[in-house]
């Protein structure tokens, strides 16, 4: 059947769904929240420098979000949407549909994604997202060696343009200065500024943050790809089938994860190096982080499908799972929330938190977040956003509460 005909697609049923994928989707969610905190009451400057805090115990609590959390649970969030991709790609094939349904979930996607971005926060992820799933529908018949061998090549492909530009460094190769950073100047917008002076600052990190952005996406599509050889493989389609997959991973991934993100923040501790500039040191880091950061979350995912097994801790991850299965509203619901505490338009307290605020702010907001989500999925099949989604992706189908 052509792409045309795939309007009788719907969206997954709940019977069908694999509650430990909502698991796992969850706990990331948290892990985002956790990293992203920085960024809602912080410039830039604070987001990427370790350094930028001055007050030790902000830079020591940093430095454990850095350790233990930033960039690990991204990465299974990322690797969770390549599964989502492939799960649906199998179960339209199963039933002799089309696949343009996907292309149009991805460019709803784009459209609440840039929303998210001018109307909310300028670190929105969902539009990145969305562009590099458009490209998913390509490796959909892809081998799943051709799949792994594209995974390895986009993930890596910004290690090798990094390293090499410090390589070429060595023979005259140079970035165009940085241009100051008023801090300042972006404390007092979104601290006391005018709707329209957020919304211009906004834009302008919203430009600075994603300026690279063909270099990160190829990154995300090889993240998503992962996700697509895992699901293939029936890592997390069959779990209990491959225990011992997923205990290789833990322990492999536990030490390497820990030692080698343990190292980059020493190294971000001690030499303060500017993150886009190809130094030595910024080189070492890219590729301990490229290293230790899948490490580390592979081991934490494992963690999760390994406690799943046991009837006991299924009970007690359970909660995560309706977090999970509303991942977009709590996404764009933890973005409101703290961009109306920090901001002028609500409690105005931008730049007067700094990390060790942060934890327990974060852990109040998503322990609110689960009770909610499991109220709300008690008489309805799907989130807000994602029936907003749903409906926009799908039509009438998706309306059903």
């Amino acid at each position: 059947m052509d792409e045309g005909t795939s309007t009788q697609i719907g969206p997954v049923p709940v019977t069908e769904r694999i509650t430990v994928i909502d698991c796992l989707r969850g706990a990331a969610l948290f892990g985002i929240l956790m990293a992203n905190m920085r960024g809602f009451h912080a410039p830039i400057a604070s987001y990427i420098r370790l350094n930028a805090w001055t007050w030790m115990p902000d830079r020591v609590t940093q430095a454990l979000v850095d350790w233990l959390i930033s960039g690990k649970f991204i990465t299974i969030f990322a690797v969770l949407f390549g599964i989502g991709f492939a799960v649906q790609i199998d179960r339209a094939a199963a039933r002799g549909q089309g696949f343009g349904f996907f292309t149009r979930r991805m460019r709803m996607l784009l459209l609440i994604g840039l929303a998210h971005s001018f109307l909310l926060w300028w670190g929105d992820i969902l539009v990145t997202y969305a562009i590099c799933g458009m490209f998913l529908i390509v490796f959909r018949d892809v081998s799943q060696r051709g799949v792994l061998l594209c995974a390895h090549a986009l993930y890596w492909l910004v290690v090798v343009l990094f390293v090499g530009f410090y390589i070429g460094t060595f023979f005259g190769a140079s970035l165009p200065p940085d241009e100051p950073n008023d801090i300042q100047k972006t404390i007092q917008a979104y601290a006391h500024g005018t709707i329209g002076q957020v919304f211009a600052m906004r834009l302008d990190e919203w430009i600075d943050v994603n300026a690279f952005f063909p270099v990160v996406a190829t990154r995300v599509l090889g993240m998503f790809l992962y996700g697509v050889y895992l699901w293939r493989q029936g890592y997390l389609a069959r779990p209990e089938e491959h225990l011992d997959w997923w205990r290789r991973g833990l322990w492999i991934g536990l030490p390497v994860g820990l030692i080698g993100n343990a190292l980059s923040v020493w190294l971000e501790w001690h030499f303060h190096p500017d993150p886009d500039k190809p130094t030595l040191v910024t080189s070492i880091m890219v590729v301990l982080q490229s290293i230790a950061m899948p490490a580390l979350s592979l081991a934490y995912g494992a963690t999760i499908i390994l406690l799943w097994q046991q009837a006991a801790w299924r009970q007690r991850l359970m909660p995560f799972s309706f977090v999970g299965r509303m991942a977009l509203t709590n996404y764009l619901l933890q973005s409101l929330i703290f961009t109306t505490v920090f901001y002028s338009y609500g409690l105005g307290l931008y730049g007067r938190a700094g990390p060790l605020v942060d934890v327990p702010l974060a852990i109040v907001v998503y322990s609110l977040q689960i009770p909610f989500s499991m109220w709300w999925l008690k008489t309805h099949r799907y989130g807000p956003m994602e029936w907003v989604w749903r409906r926009l992706t799908y039509g009438p189908i998706a309306s059903a509460a």
